[in-house]
C-alpha cells in the first residue's frame, strides 16, 4: 500500500452535499465501483469452495448460505472517522454470509489453549460449569472444526483471494476523490 492517504473527505462530501447534493452521492457510488474486480474474485473463491457437511444441515443462521447467500459480499462507503485507529477505510468489502465470515476466520486467533471447564454462569438461583465436550478427535468441537477446515483449504480464503488487487483498487480510489476534489474546486 502507498504511503499517501486521503484527507478530509468527510469535508469534501460536505461541500459536495451544499453546492450539488447529487455530487456526493455520485462520489460515493464512483468510490466503490474499484471494488467490484475484488467482490467477484471473493464470490469466485467462494464458490469453489465446498462446505463441510456439518455445515450445510441443521436450521437457523448458521448454516452455509442461511440468510444470505454464501457468496453474498457487499461494498460499503464510509467516511466517518474511526474512534480507533488514525486510518479509516473509505471503501470495505464484506462477506455477509455469517457461515462464511465464520469459515474464513476461524483459526486466526492467538492460538490458545481451549477451556475444558466453562466459567461459572448463573442457572436456576444457583451457579454452574460444566466440562466442555471433547469430540473423537481428542479436542473440543471448537478445535475439530478449525482442524477440518483447516484440511480442505477452507480458513483465510478471503483476504488471499484480492490481495493482489488491493493497490490498483486503492490508487483507482484516490482517483476518483481527486476528481471530485477538482470537479469542487472547478464549482466553487
Amino acid at each position: 500500500m502507498s504511503d499517501e492517504a486521503v484527507r478530509n473527505v468527510k469535508a469534501l462530501l460536505r461541500e459536495l452535499n451544499q453546492l450539488q447534493p447529487k455530487l456526493a452521492n455520485k462520489l460515493r457510488a464512483e468510490a466503490k465501483a474499484p471494488a467490484k474486480p475484488i467482490v467477484a474474485r471473493i464470490k469466485t473463491r467462494i464458490n469453489k469452495i465446498v462446505p463441510l457437511s456439518g455445515m450445510l444441515k441443521g436450521r437457523g443462521r448458521l448454516v452455509w448460505g442461511a440468510g444470505k447467500p454464501a457468496d453474498h459480499v457487499t461494498t460499503k462507503f464510509n467516511s466517518r472517522y474511526s474512534k480507533t485507529s488514525a486510518i479509516t477505510s473509505l471503501v470495505s468489502v464484506w462477506a455477509d454470509s455469517p457461515m462464511t465470515a465464520i469459515a474464513d476466520v476461524a483459526g486466526k486467533g492467538g492460538n490458545r489453549k481451549a477451556l475444558k471447564v466453562t466459567k461459572s454462569y448463573p442457572y436456576r438461583g444457583g451457579n454452574r460449569r460444566h466440562k466442555i465436550g471433547v469430540g473423537d478427535k481428542g479436542m473440543n468441537g471448537g478445535a475439530g472444526f478449525v482442524q477440518d477446515l483447516r484440511s480442505h483449504g477452507m480458513n483465510n480464503f478471503i483476504y488471499p483471494a484480492v490481495e493482489e488487487a488491493l493497490p490498483d483498487v486503492e490508487r483507482e480510489i484516490k482517483l476518483v476523490i481527486r476528481k471530485f476534489e477538482a470537479e469542487l474546486a472547478r464549482k466553487i
